[in-house]
C-alpha cells in the first residue's frame, strides 16, 4: 500500500486564523497511522479528510506549545468515544509526560477510566522510533532556548525540549522541522531529502535559502504561515532568492512517500 504524509494544519501558531488548523500531520505507512502534533483544529481536520480515529497506532508530539498540543486530550476523547480497546503509544517530550498525565486527571480523562492502555514513551535527543515500514528520529532544536533565563529565575523544571523529526520510509526521506529558533540544529540533516517541511514562523526565508545551498532537497514545503498577505510576501521573496523548489502548504495536502 502507498505511503503518504498529510498536512492537517498550516496556520501560524502565534496568531491562528479562522479557516485553518494549527500544526498537525499524519504519517500513513501501509495500514498504520501516526499522528504528529495535535494543535487547534487538527481533530476536525483529521475527520474532514475521512480518517478513522481507531486506526491511529501512535501519536508523536514535537514540543508543548499550545499550537502543537492543545487538542491532544480532545483527540484521546474522540478515540475513547469510538470505543477503542487496543493500546495506544504516546511519544512525548520527556519533560511533558508527568504534567500530561496530571492533566488527563484534571480534564476527567483518567487513565483508569480508559478502556485502552496508554503507553508513554519519552522523547529525548536522537531518540529513534523504529517500526515496520518507517523510522522517525528526533532531533533536539533550540526553539525553546529563549525561555532559559525565565526558567532559571523561577526555578522551573522545564527542560526546553523541542524536536524536529526525520522520517524515513525506506523509499522517501522527509524532515519535519517543527518550530525552530535557528536552522543550525537541523543543518546536518538537510542533505538528500525528498521533502523538507519547514515551519516558518520564527525562521526567515533568507535562512532557509542559505541552509538549502549545496544540499539535495527535492521539495521545500513552507507551513506555519499566517494570513494571505504574509503568504504572498513569503512566496515573492522565495522567488527573488531563486528558491524554485519551494511551495506553500495547504490544510489537507497529501505528500506521497
Amino acid at each position: 500500500m502507498a505511503n503518504s504524509f498529510y498536512i492537517l494544519g498550516t496556520s501560524s501558531g502565534g496568531l491562528p486564523v479562522a479557516d485553518k488548523a494549527t500544526s498537525g500531520y499524519l504519517l500513513k505507512t501501509g495500514d498504520s497511522l501516526t499522528l504528529i502534533d495535535c494543535g487547534g483544529g487538527v481533530t476536525q481536520s483529521f475527520l474532514k479528510r475521512g480518517f478513522n480515529p481507531l486506526e491511529i497506532d501512535r501519536i508523536c508530539i514535537s514540543h508543548t506549545h499550545s499550537d502543537h498540543v492543545c487538542e491532544l486530550t480532545l483527540f484521546l476523547q474522540l478515540i475513547y468515544l469510538h470505543k477503542r480497546t487496543k493500546p495506544l503509544d504516546l511519544y512525548l517530550p520527556e519533560e511533558f509526560i508527568s504534567p500530561f498525565r496530571n492533566y488527563l486527571q484534571a480534564v476527567y480523562l483518567m487513565e483508569e477510566k480508559l478502556p485502552f492502555k496508554l503507553n508513554f514513551h519519552p522523547i529525548t535527543n536522537n531518540f529513534v522510533l523504529n517500526n515496520e515500514g518507517f523510522e522517525i528520529k528526533a532531533i533536539l532544536t533550540d526553539h525553546l532556548s529563549g525561555y532559559k533565563e525565565l526558567i532559571e529565575k523561577l526555578d522551573l523544571p522545564n527542560k526546553m525540549q523541542s524536536f524536529s523529526f526525520l522520517i524515513n520510509t525506506g523509499q522517501k526521506t522527509l524532515l519535519y522541522s517543527s518550530d525552530l529558533a535557528t536552522i543550525t540544529p537541523i543543518d546536518n540533516y538537510l542533505h538528500n531529502l525528498d521533502y523538507l517541511i519547514i515551519e516558518t514562523t520564527h525562521i526567515k526565508i533568507e535562512d532557509v535559502h542559505a541552509a538549502a545551498q549545496g544540499k539535495s532537497i527535492n521539495q521545500i514545503i513552507a507551513t506555519h504561515l499566517g494570513k494571505n498577505d504574509e503568504i504572498r510576501q513569503y512566496v515573492e521573496r522565495a522567488n527573488q532568492l531563486g528558491l524554485q523548489n519551494l511551495i506553500v502548504a495547504m490544510d489537507g495536502m497529501e505528500i506521497p512517500l
